[in-house]
């Protein structure tokens, strides 16, 4: 299926599911939903207001481990904190176990060390799990509070679901949670606003490292489905398997990079953020920057 195809497959089911308010709601308790295929998200940041909204519904309702689209969040809360210097890096070892899951990179092996913007660009799981063992006690969770993921957003004019942040976790559990993979569960438009917030900090020098990261990650790295010519995007991919044993794949991102005007927040259905969720967000972008949004 080619990707104009699925977007606008998708788009007509969550149009529909839009319109259609009390029909096929999903529980805030469920990590998924089979029926229907996802919600796509973009915010204006200079009027403040949403501007697409395929499947409000599941955009408020469906509650899903956000994966690696919260690396540049837990990688920044580390920077922040002091726990990792910007130009500090390690080797990837490219193999890596945790908690019984296998979280093997899969960028390909690489031949320099990896510091917090290449994590962030290779999408590298070992370097950010290396690093997130420098938390200290409810850090991270604090963190992710702080951006409102247990916090209903506003961000649409409809009754939402709050995430789950889970606290007192220590070790791997702990790197699960840095990594998305588990320890947290989100709504799409939670992971909207902590992108918005993101989205204030590209002048802040602190900030270079993980935006230069976002960046590579649209430029070289698994979210280059959602370039847009003439525009620098800034974004993540995400992709998880829910304990239900569902796909989803995430993007979330900014434009321009130095200059945002606008997020986008994509969760579908699919193994790859990279080939399921980056090419609707770069159809959104280029909706976006040429005038049709």
């Amino acid at each position: 299926m080619r990707r104009r195809d699925f977007f606008s497959l998708a788009s007509s089911a969550l149009g529909a599911s839009t319109m259609a308010r009390g029909a096929g709601r999903a529980s805030p308790g469920d990590a998924f939903v089979e029926n229907a295929p996802g919600c796509a998200l973009l915010f204006d940041l200079r009027s403040k207001r949403m501007l697409i909204a395929h499947g409000a519904v599941q955009a408020s309702e469906w509650l899903a481990s956000p994966g690696s689209t919260v690396k540049p969040l837990s990688l920044w809360a580390l920077l922040r904190a002091g726990r990792v210097k910007p130009d500090e890096s390690i080797p990837c070892p490219h193999q890596l176990r945790l908690a019984g899951l296998s979280m093997d990179c899969s960028h390909p092996r690489l031949p320099f060390p990896v510091n917090i913007a290449r994590a962030i660009s290779y999408s590298c799981n070992c370097t950010t799990a290396q690093f997130a063992k420098r938390f200290v006690g409810d850090e991270l969770a604090q963190f992710y509070l702080r951006l409102g993921f247990e916090s209903t957003t506003q961000l649409l004019q409809r009754n939402e679901a709050a995430g789950h942040v889970q606290k007192g976790i220590s070790g791997e559990r702990l790197q699960l949670q840095a990594l998305g993979e588990r320890g947290v569960r989100v709504t799409a438009l939670e992971v909207a606003k902590a992108y918005r917030h993101m989205a204030t900090l590209v002048h802040d020098p602190e900030f270079q490292p993980i935006l230069e990261g976002m960046e590579g990650a649209v430029q070289f790295g698994t979210g280059r489905a959602a370039q847009v010519a003439g525009k620098t995007v800034a974004g993540k991919t995400g992709s998880v398997q829910t304990e239900r044993g569902l796909h989803a794949a995430w993007f979330a991102g900014f434009a321009p990079s130095r200059d945002p005007e606008v997020v986008v927040t994509v969760l579908t259905q699919g193994r790859s953020g990279a080939e399921a969720a980056a090419p609707i967000a770069g159809e959104l972008f280029r909706r976006y920057f040429l005038g049709e949004s």
